[in-house]
């Protein structure tokens, strides 16, 4: 998907050296989703914690934080699977891999707006 390819001569003769960083773009990309969303997540939960214990309410502003946790998992949920799906049929081989760059990027337009 990625590849960076640098060419020089060393001892008379052109050298190309190419470093596929697809596999490591992606994986760090949905790591870092994964992790971001977790510790969104954590925050909101701790934050209703909060205001449930300062209100003395058992629900009532504090589900607005557990439904938007709930949307910041759901709209996750769909970027990690896919991307996850892609890596393991590339690492693979699969040729149904190159379907994938699509539907990450249709997922990443629908989850982020």
């Amino acid at each position: 998907m990625i590849t960076a390819s640098h060419t020089h001569v060393r001892g008379g003769s052109w050298v190309t050296i190419s470093v596929d960083l697809g596999l490591p773009h992606i994986s760090i990309s949905v790591s870092l989703n994964i992790l971001l969303t977790l510790m969104i997540v954590t925050r909101l939960v701790l934050h209703g914690r909060i205001i449930r214990a300062a209100t003395g309410s058992p629900a009532g502003t504090s589900r607005l934080y557990n439904t938007m946790a709930t949307i910041f998992i759901e709209s996750s949920a769909l970027f990690s699977v896919n991307s996850l799906l892609s890596i393991g049929l590339w690492v693979a081989g699969s040729r149904a891999a190159g379907v994938f760059p699509a539907i990450i990027a249709e997922t990443q337009v629908c989850t982020f707006i």
